[in-house]
């Protein structure tokens, strides 16, 4: 009897801990650092890696952001440059400053059901996308003297999932120096437009050493050929390293979804 009541008591304190524990993902959905020397960049790839871009948001929201910012490139018939950004975050909940968690109700119907089902099962989040959360955007540069990339347009998500183009205007408004995307939405969408200095509630800035490009592996393990569709300037196909030599960097309609089509639930609110 006593062992009996023991387990009885115990069992609840056991449950909460693992629900509280596999609520808990900070950092455990990032990319692994990859393996092996880095190839010998191209010019053009030196570049775009030495070109500084910020990620940022106006809005607190649960989620660590990576520590490398991956690219895809191509280049187009006029010259111009497209480079695919994928900014990686460990997670997708709304916890933080924003409005879903000073209600409370609603930002934790969403954990219940849209990243966690009931806190522990996978949530509507990785069962239709994959772990962790990717947000994918796109700069068009314009290469001038000495390889120089100045940046002309860009794309991005809204908070509903539409792609979003951002105007020079937009990519610079936070700091005039340094391109600069970022959300207005706990789910990290980077196609916020209207912020000027001081708009952000955090910004991280990536340059020479952070940007690199992306290896068929990590796009393998996190989907990246159904995910972040604005950063997608290769063939879906070419992401995961499903292509040959010879096609690969082959110039695509910057704004194609190479017929692909992602189901992507509307939440953010």
């Amino acid at each position: 009897m006593p062992v009996r009541s023991l387990l009885r008591r115990s069992f609840p304190i056991a449950a909460l801990a693992v629900l509280l524990l596999a609520s808990s993902t900070s950092g455990s959905a990032l990319p692994r650092p990859v393996a092996g020397e880095p190839a010998e960049p191209t010019a053009l790839d030196a570049a775009i890696e030495r070109q500084p871009i910020c990620v940022g948001s106006t809005v607190a929201s649960a989620g660590e952001l990576g520590d490398v910012l991956y690219y895809r490139s191509s280049t187009g018939e006029h010259g111009e440059v497209s480079v695919g950004y994928y900014a990686f975050f460990s997670e997708e909940r709304p916890w933080g400053n924003n409005w879903l968690t000073w209600t409370v109700l609603p930002a934790l119907a969403v954990d219940l059901v849209y990243t966690h089902a009931l806190l522990f099962a996978p949530g509507v989040q990785r069962v239709a996308y994959g772990k962790g959360d990717v947000e994918g955007f796109r700069i068009v540069y314009s290469v001038g003297e000495g390889g120089r990339l100045t940046a002309e347009h860009g794309a991005a998500d809204r908070g509903d999932h539409g792609e979003v183009r951002l105007e020079r205007s937009d990519l610079l408004s936070v700091d005039p120096a340094r391109p600069t995307v970022y959300s207005r939405w706990w789910s990290h969408q980077l196609g916020g437009q209207g912020a000027g200095p001081g708009d952000l509630v955090y910004r991280r800035c990536y340059g020479a050493g952070a940007i690199r490009p992306l290896p068929p592996d990590v796009a393998g393990e996190f989907r990246l050929d159904r995910r972040a569709a604005p950063a997608r300037v290769v063939p879906a196909a070419a992401l995961l390293g499903q292509l040959s030599d010879g096609r690969r960097g082959e110039p695509v309609d910057e704004g194609s979804d190479q017929g692909l089509v992602a189901l992507r639930p509307i939440v953010a609110l």
